[in-house]
């Protein structure tokens, strides 16, 4: 049981309401209300008799530079909508070295390459080196290629076919792709020799 709970209701001395008692004859509204307004000798005052004290407004005094060294100004000092001053550059910041820590973890042990403007580009992914399936790979060799096909598991069947020793108008014609296509994933992967050259 709490405090509240153990006093006993009595009728305020102020507002006379019947309500919990909480000292010198006052109900706990009543109490606060003279605690509120410097304990004064006449008593607790009467609801709405005196206005509230007006609260001191601290002046606004916004600093040249952010905690860690951003200036400031115009162009880098933004408010929330509750009125909270924070840093446009560290924000920014912050941000970026979240989405990293998130890439690196969504992307670990995966093909990850620089592009030109910096950024960092998962090959493994947008191949689709993650998610193979197997049933895709015998379909698109056996010429019943699936409508979405990952460019893994294209290049898997193209293997394939070129392993059996098909050209690359059967294989293109099997998979579904152009010749230039299929000629290029042999190539990259140093299946455009003929097969006595592989062997030697």
């Amino acid at each position: 049981m709490n405090d509240r709970a153990r006093r006993r209701t009595i009728i305020c001395a102020c507002c006379g309401q019947t309500a919990a008692h909480r000292g010198r004859g006052y109900c706990v509204a009543c109490y606060t209300r003279w605690v509120y307004h410097g304990r004064p000798a006449t008593g607790a005052p009467k609801p709405g008799e005196i206005a509230p004290k007006p609260r001191a407004k601290a002046d606004r005094v916004i600093p040249a530079f952010c905690t860690h060294g951003h200036r400031l100004n115009t162009e880098n000092l933004r408010f929330t909508p509750d009125g909270v001053r924070y840093c446009r550059a560290c924000r920014y910041v912050n941000e970026k070295t979240y989405n990293e820590k998130q890439f690196t973890y969504r992307h670990n042990g995966h093909d990850v390459i620089p592009t030109v403007d910096g950024r960092r580009y998962c090959r493994t992914c947008n191949r689709g080196e993650h998610d193979i399936d197997e049933m895709a790979i015998e379909r698109t060799a056996s010429g019943d290629r699936p409508r979405r096909v990952r460019a893994a598991e294209l290049e898997a069947a193209v293997i394939q076919l070129r392993l059996y020793g098909l050209t690359y108008e059967l294989i293109a014609a099997r998979a579904k792709c152009s010749l230039r296509h299929a000629w290029w994933i042999c190539e990259r992967n140093g299946l455009t020799k003929s097969r006595k050259e592989r062997v030697s």
